[in-house]
């Protein structure tokens, strides 16, 4: 079975052409919003080591993002992305944007391999303070 390597959120990530490393900007732990709002972009990477007998075969990584304020269930946006390889490495993104936030707190990202949980991302959601000034961003990372 894959095994997860790494599993990061930030805002965006850039891999470089030539070489094919990942660059990985402003990692998203904490964001404070005058709430509610929805977060412009957050890009999530997971890499993954194959072993020899996983070339070749499908997996399901999922973008687990929960919304606790739900009523109803699923109270989570899931977001899918299948992949076949033949190398030793993966690497999937997840690319989303307008992310509902709704109530401070912590955001409990996680990443899953074929239905199963594998790891989580925290993210500390701040209720901006009601003296802050109208004309700032409408959300700042901390």
């Amino acid at each position: 079975m894959a095994k997860l390597e790494y599993f990061i959120v930030a805002e965006s990530l850039s891999t470089d052409r030539e070489t094919n490393r990942v660059s990985v900007f402003n990692v998203l732990e904490e964001i404070t919003a005058k709430l509610p709002t929805h977060f412009p972009r957050l890009t999530a990477v997971s890499a993954w080591n194959m072993a020899p007998e996983d070339r070749g075969q499908d997996f399901q990584v999922t973008l687990r993002i929960p919304q606790p304020w739900k009523e109803t269930e699923p109270k989570h946006l899931d977001f899918h992305v299948n992949f076949t390889t033949e190398r030793s490495r993966h690497r999937v993104y997840h690319h989303i944007e307008g992310v509902p936030l709704k109530q401070g707190g912590d955001l409990k990202l996680q990443v899953l391999l074929n239905g199963e949980p594998v790891a989580s991302h925290s993210i500390t959601v701040h209720d901006r303070e009601p003296d802050r000034q109208p004309e700032a961003a409408p959300y700042e990372v901390v």
